[in-house]
């Protein structure tokens, strides 16, 4: 296996790990859904909340998270109410005026908190 694949496969593993547990905690009665469009436009997890919020939710492996465009193009579709990229760091930091960077562990509690 080549060193691309090893990392792309990383990547795959991560990303499902955290939309799990991001379901796994998300309350009762969420939503979970993938969007994505036919020109590329896509958000990794779309939680639809039992409180009619819609969050979007980029996952990414690396230490300085960047948002792709496709995920801007999408948000100004679907006009979630909060929009998260999770990192594997534990800070949480704006990325826009927006979009906030956030460990997993801060994005889970606060879903708990929603229950």
């Amino acid at each position: 296996m080549r060193r691309g694949n090893d990392r792309r496969l990383a990547g795959q593993t991560w990303e499902s790990f955290i939309i799990e547990a991001l379901i796994t905690t998300s309350p009762d009665g969420t939503g979970a859904h993938y969007y994505r469009t036919s020109n590329g436009t896509e958000i990794d997890l779309l939680l639809s909340l039992p409180n009619s919020q819609l969050w979007a939710i980029e996952v990414k492996r690396n230490s300085a998270p960047k948002v792709e465009r496709g995920f801007y193009s999408a948000c100004a579709d679907l006009k979630p109410h909060k929009r998260f990229v999770v990192y594997p760091g534990a800070e949480r930091f704006p990325l826009d005026r927006a979009t906030d960077a956030i460990g997993v562990l801060e994005l889970s509690h606060a879903l708990q908190q929603l229950s």
